[in-house]
């Protein structure tokens, strides 16, 4: 689906950084890329990443990521063991269990301009959604900004390199 940006902004008055503009696309599974898993030792969760193709092509074509570029993270909780220690596959990879959250960075023309410089992610903004696929009303998408202020010099993704080498 298409999206109509009304300029409202997304800075709301008490300073919180929260979204209604990105959304989780409804067939990502299927048209997207899954390009890397990353397993997060500090929270005990598997991350699997996806980038929609448009994106993906453009990236690898060393340009930069396009008006358009979606990023979805499926984030689901390790399978622990009676230490409560993630479980790990035959690859060393960590078991995934339930689904925690999924969320979203969408980058668009004009987006994050309400932002101030301290949070502003180039035109990049996030949301958070609960494993039920409802957006996650209250959650504040400072953290997420703030995380990826100093990745400036690679568009704000953690994932850049992980992108141009996905087949």
């Amino acid at each position: 689906g298409s999206l109509v940006v009304l300029g409202l902004g997304t800075w709301s008055l008490s300073s919180r950084a929260i979204t209604k503009d990105v959304n989780i696309p409804s067939d990502y599974r299927a048209k997207f890329v899954r390009y890397t898993t990353v397993d997060r030792t500090d929270n005990k969760q598997s991350r699997d990443l996806f980038i929609n193709p448009e994106a993906l092509a453009a990236i690898k074509a060393g340009r930069p990521a396009p008006s358009g570029t979606v990023i979805v993270m499926e984030a689901y909780r390790a399978k622990l063991d009676a230490n409560g220690n993630p479980v790990k596959d035959a690859n060393g990879r960590f078991v995934k269990d339930t689904l925690a959250a999924v969320n979203l960075m969408e980058k668009r023309t004009g987006w994050g301009a309400s932002y101030p410089a301290n949070l502003r992610n180039g035109e990049w903004e996030y949301a958070s959604f609960q494993a039920t696929g409802m957006r996650a009303e209250s959650r504040d998408m400072t953290p997420c900004l703030t995380c990826h202020l100093p990745k400036k010099d690679d568009d704000f993704l953690f994932s850049l390199d992980k992108i141009k080498a996905a087949n």
